[in-house]
């Protein structure tokens, strides 16, 4: 059993596994560890680049949010600009109308003024053509005085 337990073959055995480790630690997990600290910086500086992202991208949305509100009001400021032209227009138009509406009814009233005095000078000449025509009947023969009142009753009744 000597053989097996070999204090020189342990020592040799442990010297060789410590050089392995040594060569593992410096070929192996130096450049895996140097891989993952890359690795890990790389993976954070996407993340910050996402964040930063994130945030750049909130404030374009907070600002075009801004945007469109600003927008809003201003269609709603343009409509009720509108609204008030309109009213505005309506209302000179009614009176406009109110003016036309006048203009015409006095210019009804001037011409019915008008008629009214061409069909009473019509009425005068037509009297008067009527007693003419009358005092030329009574002159062509005798009348009596109840038949000279009698006509001249019966003319007047017919202008009336």
């Amino acid at each position: 059993m000597e053989g097996m337990f070999n204090p020189l073959s342990i020592l040799l055995h442990v010297v060789n596994a410590a050089i392995l480790l040594v060569a593992l630690y410096f070929l192996l997990y130096r450049p895996v560890r140097k891989y993952m600290n890359n690795r890990t910086a790389g993976v954070a500086n996407e993340l910050q680049g996402v964040k930063d992202a994130q945030d750049q991208l909130r404030a374009k949305q907070d600002q075009v949010q801004e945007e469109v509100m600003a927008a809003r009001k201003q269609a709603a400021d343009v409509v009720a600009q509108s609204v008030a032209q309109a009213q505005e227009q309506a209302q000179h138009i009614l009176q406009d109308a109110h003016v036309d509406a006048e203009r015409t009814l006095r210019q009804a009233r001037t011409e019915s003024d008008f008629m009214r005095k061409n069909a009473r000078d019509e009425m005068r000449d037509e009297v008067a053509s009527l007693s003419v025509e009358l005092a030329g009947k009574i002159l062509r023969r005798e009348v009596k005085q109840e038949d000279h009142a009698k006509l001249v009753e019966d003319f007047l009744k017919k202008v009336e």
